[in-house]
């Protein structure tokens, strides 16, 4: 009977060590003795979901961030910097290291080091010549990696998503980009326009952002013209034949004209008269332009009754042109939409990297905010051009840190500008 006695009381204690020490995190003492249990009353003053209660960012210490950038004058450009050396780096411990204008792969290979060298614990990159070889040189050096507006090809994240030290990317899709092409022509098409012309951009270097959008302008006037274009006729045929030909073609799409179009950035005399031309030619009632449109066709139109659309970001000479009468449309981004990815490289150097439901690294898509007026532009850059209380403010931002993946979409996916404002 005592044999019997003494191991009922070995096995007792041997529950009652696994029941104390199986729920106690790494590092961590277990509970004492009837602190392992949870009260109803207990329950109900967990905290609440999304909020690990274990996890406490220290922010006392400065962490230094590399900025790669491979422009530094165009409107989009400085409004980025601005939003993150006049906002973000006021607002956070953080130190921002702007590389010099790049122009090659090779030159973001040299800024990485100099990061690296420099003790930069992440890199968020505008420059787009590598981006893989740029996120394997991070990866190598065990310093965080993401792309600030854009996004990678489908196969280029089924390669990177599952590395721990990939961010993510935060910009349009390239399903927005064709959505914005389309909804650009529709606008004009919807208001009996049937003349346009197209400035393609870098459809000629097979940029793929410029060609969907192209590809959706020309959508838009298969559907409203009741033809096709170069005999495609749906989304995927008519890109697959800008990838086919790197060009636009004159020429009739049922009722709907392509009457003039240029390519390329060549900037020469003979490009720049080719633009002219172009917004010159009789009969013109539109020119539709990948990217910026007032720059190289404002000056030609003036006096005229043709309309510029244009897709770029909110700047000053802008809102000038569209009082001028020199830009009619702009579908174009906003400063603070590069706050997110800020927001998901810190929490990573924090030590709270967020992550999908499956571990992965972000693939979020983030749209333009289109202004059809001057007014209506005047009332978004007002906003996008604060440094006091910019779209995305600090209140708003710090939510994200070391949030779940869940919460983080939900917040990227409200883009326009009236979901932002009630947001604030």
């Amino acid at each position: 009977m005592k044999k019997v006695l003494a191991l009922m009381l070995c096995f007792a204690l041997t529950i009652g060590c696994l029941t104390g020490c199986g729920k106690a995190p790494a590092g961590e003492e277990a509970p004492a003795e009837g602190q392992n249990e949870t009260t109803e009353e207990q329950e109900g003053a967990q905290a609440p979901e999304n909020e690990d209660p274990g996890v406490e960012l220290d922010m006392s210490k400065t962490v230094k961030i590399g900025v790669l950038v491979s422009d530094s004058t165009t409107a989009e450009s400085l409004a980025f910097q601005s939003y993150y050396k006049d906002y973000i780096a006021s607002n956070y411990n953080v130190e921002l290291v702007y590389s010099d204008e790049l122009t090659d792969a090779a030159g973001e290979k040299s800024a990485i080091d100099t990061f690296i060298t420099n003790n930069c614990k992440a890199v968020i990159s505008f420059s787009s010549f590598d981006r893989m070889a740029q996120l394997e040189q991070c990866a190598g050096a065990g310093i965080y990696y993401a792309v600030a507006t854009g996004t990678l090809t489908d196969d280029e994240y089924a390669q990177v998503k599952d590395n721990e030290y990939y961010v993510g990317a935060i910009g349009p899709s390239l399903e927005i980009e064709f959505q914005t092409g389309y909804d650009m022509a529709k606008y004009y098409l919807d208001q009996g326009k049937t003349r346009f012309a197209i400035f393609g951009g870098a459809i000629p270097y097979y940029t793929e952002m410029h060609i969907y959008r192209a590809a959706g302008m020309l959508t838009a006037m298969v559907e409203a013209g009741g033809g096709d274009y170069q005999g495609a006729s749906d989304k995927d045929a008519i890109i697959g034949k800008l990838f086919e030909t790197a060009s636009i073609e004159t020429g009739s799409i049922g009722s709907v004209e392509i009457l003039g179009y240029v390519g390329g950035y060549d900037m020469d005399d003979a490009w720049f008269a080719k633009c002219g031309q172009m917004a010159q030619t009789e009969g013109l009632e539109v020119i539709l332009a990948v990217g910026n449109g007032s720059d190289f066709f404002g000056s030609s139109i003036a006096g005229t009754d043709v309309k510029i659309a244009s897709v770029d970001a909110y700047a000053t000479a802008y809102g000038e042109a569209m009082e001028g009468g020199m830009l009619d449309y702009l579908a174009g981004k906003f400063s603070a939409s590069i706050g997110p990815i800020f927001i998901a490289t810190y929490s990573a150097t924090l030590g709270a990297p967020i992550r999908t439901e499956d571990g992965c690294a972000l693939a979020l898509s983030q749209g333009y905010w289109v202004a059809t007026s001057a007014e209506q532009f005047n009332e978004f850059y007002a906003v996008d051009s604060s440094t006091e209380a910019p779209a995305y403010t600090k209140n708003m931002l710090d939510t994200l840190l070391g949030t779940d993946y869940a919460t983080f979409e939900a917040f990227v996916s409200k883009y326009s500008f009236e979901e932002i404002q009630t947001m604030q």
